[in-house]
């Protein structure tokens, strides 16, 4: 080797990627394991901008570079790396998330891991402020009639949820001994509420009409809220029965009812067999409740509904709690709701076609 060559090596060095010869001061060194590399093969990290070969540099999930120091695994599932820009930190612990992993409060819209999540309702995540702040979880047991009602399992006892859509006074009804809890809907506007009511009995009838006839709500679209009604259940509460309860209504009776099962039907289809969920009349799916989901909003326009839909639920009750199962025929079901509401028609119908039906 001449003096020219050991010159040259002194001042060149060769790219382990591509093996090009590179004048010394433009090389670049792996930070990783050291080897030597020419402006063009080199690989910069991201975060901290260090130089990295081909076999030493990760991908973080929006396809930037990263070392291994600085590349940060998503703490849910371990598996997706992640940059300074990419990572999305839980407002709670300020682990990093990827995008999959991530959760985000419905309310503030805050970013949460899986185990800051105070609550998931279906699909909607909240943060435990948001949760707390917009909701009361009803206590049951401190209405008037807990003890009673345990002592008497076939004692008829009704709970209302009122939705309301848009700006009310909230403060009357979270302060009414009648409301056990409250909470936010997604189906309602930003100062919309759903209030679940205690345990009522019929001595509670004139008390919560009364409370309902002074709700007044600033809303364009009022009709969004709806109302449910929960009814006791006993081995002789069928879905199926209250099913063929609302069948026997004809449209004028179910509107004077407040109901809307035979006319605006989006979020209450009555199906025969169908008593599963957020889409149905009547909802089987509680343990301790069947839950009638056809009413519609209950406030000071609807108030003059509210005891007659109450009493002909409480007299189907009752006629379902003295007959055995499949001692009625749907045709009887269907009259007797029909008989015992208010300006009832000899028959609909659904009852004349039943009845032939069961001939």
């Amino acid at each position: 080797m001449n003096d020219n060559d050991k010159e040259n090596e002194a001042t060149t060095g060769k790219c382990a990627e591509c093996g090009g010869e590179t004048p010394a001061r433009d090389t670049h060194q792996c930070a990783a394991c050291h080897v030597t590399l020419c402006e063009s093969c080199v690989e910069t990290c991201h975060d901290c901008g260090v130089g990295l070969c081909h076999g030493c540099y990760e991908e973080c999930q929006c396809a930037e570079t990263l070392c291994h120091d600085c590349a940060l695994p998503c703490s849910a599932c371990g598996r997706m790396l992640l940059c300074s820009d990419c990572a999305v930190r839980c407002d709670v612990c300020d682990d990093p998330l990827c995008s999959d992993c991530e959760y985000r409060c419905e309310d503030c819209d805050c970013a949460l891991c899986y185990e800051c999540v105070y609550d998931l309702d279906g699909d909607y995540a909240y943060c435990s402020d948001c949760w707390n702040s917009g909701r009361q979880e009803p206590y049951y047991a401190d209405s008037p009639c807990w003890l009673k009602m345990q002592e008497h399992k076939h004692m008829l006892t009704i709970g209302l949820e009122i939705e309301i859509n848009g700006a009310h006074g909230q403060s009357r009804l979270k302060e009414s001994p009648l409301i056990a809890g409250w909470c936010t809907d997604l189906s309602l506007d930003d100062e919309g509420r759903e209030y679940q009511t205690r345990i009522l009995t019929r001595e509670d009838f004139d008390a919560i009409y009364g409370l309902v006839r002074g709700i007044h709500t600033e809303s364009r679209e009022p009709d969004k809220a709806g109302g449910h009604m929960h009814l006791r259940r006993t081995s002789r509460q069928t879905p199926s029965r209250w099913y063929w309860a609302l069948k026997g209504l004809s449209d004028q009776q179910a509107r004077n009812l407040n109901m809307r099962h035979t006319s605006n039907n989006r979020w209450c289809e009555l199906i025969h067999g169908d008593y599963d969920g957020k889409h149905t009349a009547v909802n089987g799916c509680h343990e301790n409740t069947i839950e009638l989901r056809t009413f519609a909003r209950w406030d000071e326009t609807t108030a003059h509904r509210l005891i007659p839909a109450l009493e002909w639920a409480s007299h189907m009750w009752r006629h379902f709690e003295s007959h055995d199962l499949y001692q009625l025929k749907t045709a009887d079901i269907m009259r007797e709701s029909a008989r015992s509401a208010y300006q009832t028609p000899r028959t609909t119908p659904a009852m004349r076609l039943s009845a032939r039906k069961e001939a």
